[in-house]
């Protein structure tokens, strides 16, 4: 019989005490000699970001999966009921990200937790027997309110135990773009959120950013902008030729060359503060009159349906193309309401 565990209980996780290393419990040695403890300060946890997926099989089939090898997961919480099963502890690596990148780290399987949920994700409308349909054909199943009350106590219990920043929770479909959509549209982001796990901005948070941008970028919002924006978020949407100091310098010298001025008291793009509409304006214009090969379109738009998917879902949802402006209103909205992370990976 599978084990499962009551939800109340999930407590496991590294020690609150980050300083209490226990040295001496390190070494699989017989010690000949004293091991005298000395904390350092130069640590932290490992686990910097939480991931979440859907299985896209049912429940018996998910378990056997996960538990086979080859693919795997921290946790798996099934379809209904107030328990759920605990397939990797927590402390070791579990195999559930597979290629990924967020904030300019890859393989997140190393610095994450993830977290699966029994579900169908999609069937195509005119081939309910493929999983290969455009997006206008996709039909998304929801989740369950049990799956949601679970989705919400487990990622605040990961979320607190491991301190982990708003914009480093995510899904699938964020560090593994074009190649995973889970966990849909559907996902409850803004519950989480409203349970302090995650990051969410309101139609008014969007509203107040988009009457910025009207009133200081002149013109239409470029491909461009959008695409340096998704990259600064966290998304790699990047021409796999160019490293992401390539498209930092390149972004900065050809941009911005007045940063290079002794005058200057900013010296690279990175620096610039995300409510300076007026560089931005600057970013936008040379996007408008001039081609860049910086980013990959395609990898690029599909940055777009993952960001629109986990934080404009009714918008994904309508199958409308979504208008620049909006966007990026969302996405000002987002980087300034939480900055600690904006232009920094996750964890060290």
């Amino acid at each position: 019989m599978f084990s499962i565990i009551p939800l109340f209980t999930v407590s496991c996780g590294k020690n609150s005490n980050k300083n209490n290393q226990e040295s001496t419990k390190d070494f699989a040695v017989d010690l000949k000699y004293e091991i005298i403890d000395a904390p350092s300060k130069g640590l932290n946890d490992r686990i910097s970001s939480l991931v979440f997926h859907y299985t896209a099989l049912n429940q018996e089939k998910s378990l056997e999966v996960l538990k086979k090898g080859g693919v795997s997961a921290h946790w798996l919480i099934p379809e209904s009921g107030n328990s759920i099963y605990k397939l990797v502890a927590e402390d070791k690596r579990s195999y559930h990200a597979g290629i990924s990148s967020w904030k300019r780290r890859t393989d997140l399987n190393d610095t994450s937790v993830g977290v699966e949920i029994v579900g169908l994700g999609y069937k195509c409308k005119n081939n309910p027997l493929s999983d290969q349909c455009p997006k206008v054909e996709k039909i998304w199943y929801q989740f369950t309110n049990d799956q949601i009350n679970m989705i919400v106590n487990l990622g605040k219990d990961i979320q607190q135990r491991y301190k982990i920043d708003p914009l480093c929770i995510v899904g699938h479909s964020d560090i593994a773009i074009g190649r995973k959509v889970d966990p849909g549209p559907y996902f409850p982001w803004k519950k989480l959120a409203e349970n302090g796990v995650g990051a969410w901005v309101t139609e008014q948070d969007i509203e107040k950013q988009l009457n910025l941008i009207q009133a200081n970028i002149s013109g239409h919002i470029s491909d461009l902008t959008i695409q340096t924006r998704l990259f600064e978020l966290g998304y790699d949407n990047r021409n796999p030729n160019f490293t992401d100091k390539y498209i930092e310098n390149e972004l900065t010298n050809k941009i911005y060359p007045e940063f290079n001025s002794s005058n200057s008291t900013i010296k690279s793009w990175k620096k610039i503060p995300f409510a300076r509409l007026d560089l931005l304006n600057i970013l936008n214009n040379y996007g408008v009159n001039n081609t860049t090969t910086w980013f990959d379109t395609t990898l690029s738009n599909h940055a777009i349906d993952a960001f629109l998917m986990h934080f404009l879902p009714e918008d994904y949802l309508s199958n409308q193309k979504i208008d620049n402006k909006r966007i990026l209103a969302a996405i000002q909205a987002l980087l300034i309401k939480y900055p600690n992370r904006a232009k920094s990976s996750c964890g060290y």
